[in-house]
């Protein structure tokens, strides 16, 4: 495997935790061919910046804080949209004679990629420096970009499993949710949580049925079952959800509901503390999200796909045939070249509508990557000529949503896309080998497209001559 590779290998795999950046910045080092990557962020420190990974190739360093005033990170983070790459070749050590870092390290070179979030402000930036000079490629300034966006996206993601952690401690030390209610449901004790959750005084709620504080469904559904556990004699630990009347969205709550049992063994009632980990759940959802799906499209990723092809394969088949259709947009470059990369990005998310609208909820359609998707879709037909005849016709019919619908500041596009499809055979699980078939045939496909296209200029030119 070679080093860009390698390191491509790298922005696909699903990796959450904080050793992600050394595994990103050591990849950026091998493509660049430099000694030293890093991965900053502005300090809380005014003026200041903080290097939050730092590899180098020969020896292990610690992240740090430094001035950013003279330094070339004071450079990148004056940078706007859509200029986000620096590059020193040189001549860093003449450039800033004063930074004792350049000096410390003896770096002669320096490039870096500005990290933006969704609102295109800087969070941080990414550099590669070395003691030779160093050129700027193509390939490592793609690689640049993919990986300034890669890391933003688990850099978010680090920093709400950090938040997770924060609410955890505010929980451990609030003051909980405590009631006493009675063998038929009615509230007898309630703590000053209560008063402030359900906006009343304790008075309003005691003798109270659950029903009547929480309404049907919830009491039906939700803690019924729960207190009719724990007044059997069981101790109960769980999460539920709760909806006060005077709240727009519900609550999720870990709840424990302990019997309470008198000196003749009899269960009087339910004693029920609860923490309200609302902000937890939405954050964990939140980090779920962000693993299996496509930041840009809202499309399932990579992971997400072959988590559900794999799922499809090893459920008994019904009378429908699967396909896995690949889809790669044509000349997507040229967007990107005429007008900008925000532009592609809307091209791209619209795609993504299209997609989702031409399939149905059971079927999958994720993007794997740049402008490049699939589908797996159910054909009705199991005859071959039939089921490659509805095949074909759907992809026509996506090409032409593609043609109509895709648009740029109100003029459309007319994009097209190659595809190339294969079939999912009743006992195959390899699901790589199934994507790599369905790439061939795309390629496949593109390559004639292409051929034909130049074929048909030449006649073009052919002509004009005559």
């Amino acid at each position: 495997m070679t080093d860009l590779e390698e390191a491509l290998a790298l922005l696909a795999a699903p990796c959450t935790d904080e050793r992600f950046f050394q595994r990103a910045l050591k990849a950026l080092a091998l493509v660049t061919q430099c000694r030293w990557a890093a991965f900053g962020r502005p300090s809380a420190n005014e003026g200041m910046a903080e290097v939050i990974a730092f590899c180098d190739l020969k020896q292990s360093i610690p992240g740090f804080e430094f001035n950013l005033e003279g330094s070339p990170c004071e450079i990148i983070y004056q940078m706007r949209y859509p200029d986000t790459h620096l590059i020193y070749p040189n001549d860093l050590q003449q450039r800033f004679p004063n930074f004792q870092l350049i000096k410390d390290l003896g770096a002669v070179s320096y490039q870096a990629e500005l990290i933006l979030d969704n609102d295109g402000f800087p969070i941080g930036h990414i550099l590669v420096m070395d003691p030779l000079p160093q050129s700027e490629s193509t390939k490592s300034r793609e690689f640049f970009r993919l990986l300034a966006q890669r890391i933003g996206i688990e850099y978010k993601r680090l920093l709400i499993a950090r938040e997770l952690a924060v609410h955890k401690q505010m929980i451990a030390s609030t003051r909980q949710l405590m009631s006493f209610v009675d063998s038929n449901y009615r509230y007898q004790v309630v703590s000053k949580g209560y008063e402030t959750l359900f906006d009343c005084s304790a008075n309003d709620i005691i003798g109270k049925h659950v029903r009547e504080l929480h309404g049907e469904e919830v009491f039906t559904h939700h803690l019924k079952p729960l207190l009719d556990a724990s007044l059997s004699g069981q101790s109960v630990h769980t999460q539920t959800l709760i909806h006060p009347p005077h709240l727009d969205e519900p609550l999720h709550l870990n709840v424990h509901h302990n019997p309470y049992i008198d000196e003749q063994g009899l269960v009087l009632g339910s004693i029920v503390s609860a923490h309200n980990i609302t902000e937890i759940q939405k954050a964990k959802q939140q980090t779920e999200y962000l693993a299996f799906h496509d930041a840009l499209t809202s499309l399932p990723n990579r992971l997400a796909l072959f988590q559900r092809i794999s799922s499809l394969i090893n459920t008994p088949q019904t009378t429908k045939a699967l396909a896995i259709i690949y889809l790669d947009l044509d000349n997507f470059k040229e967007i990107n070249d005429s007008y900008d990369h925000l532009a592609g990005d809307e091209v791209l998310q619209q795609v993504a509508n299209v997609l989702n609208r031409m399939c149905d909820t059971s079927e999958i359609v994720a993007r794997i990557g740049g402008d490049e998707f699939i589908i797996v879709h159910n054909f009705a037909h199991q005859d071959i000529e039939s089921r490659d005849q509805e095949l074909v016709q759907f992809c026509d019919t996506l090409n032409h949503q593609l043609n109509e619908q895709v648009s740029l500041n109100g003029s459309s596009l007319r994009l097209t896309a190659s595809m190339g499809y294969y079939w999912i055979p009743p006992d195959e699980r390899d699901i790589s080998a199934l994507i790599c078939q369905a790439d061939k045939s795309m390629y496949s496909n593109k390559r004639k497209k292409q051929l034909n296209e130049s074929t048909q200029s030449l006649f073009s030119r052919q002509n004009h001559v005559k």
